[in-house]
């Protein structure tokens, strides 16, 4: 019951502040995390920013999701965590960009309308094991020790 790795993905204009962006992404990715920005234009021709957090080491992974909180990774179960699964085994978790920036951990949800925070999780599992199940166990696991 562990993870592979983390990515965290946020979209970001020429007008946002790019460091203290990076530095909410490094925290929540670790330290150990890469950090690659590119540069691209978007549909309309302006500046456009990815900025993209990653680890892939199991610790590092599971300590980003420990960080997002037991009073988050409940709601999270208590929704369905299948929904959030996707055929690649990968919990997917969107949250608020505003709040991580300001130190604070918010899910977003369908009424969201500022920027996220894109977190996709590869789950460790193998034949023979429902990937719902494993990390269920894994977030009881982090709930339990908090």
């Amino acid at each position: 019951m562990s993870l592979h790795g983390v990515t965290w993905r946020v979209n970001a204009s020429a007008l946002d502040n790019m460091d203290l962006l990076e530095d909410s992404l490094k925290w929540i990715s670790g330290k150990k995390s890469t950090i690659n920005r590119s540069k691209d234009k978007s549909f309309h021709g302006s500046e456009q920013y990815s900025i993209v957090a990653r680890t892939q080491k199991r610790k590092e992974a599971i300590e980003s999701l420990k960080k997002i909180g037991s009073e988050v990774l409940t709601v999270i179960l208590n929704e369905g965590i299948e929904k959030r699964i996707d055929e690649s085994k990968n919990l997917h978790i969107r949250l608020e960009l505003s709040k991580l920036v300001a130190g604070e951990i918010s899910l977003a949800n369908k009424k969201t309308t500022s920027s996220t925070v894109k977190g996709k999780f590869k789950i460790e599992s193998y034949p023979g094991e429902e990937t719902s199940e494993v990390i269920t166990k894994l977030i009881e696991t982090i709930l339990d020790n908090n």
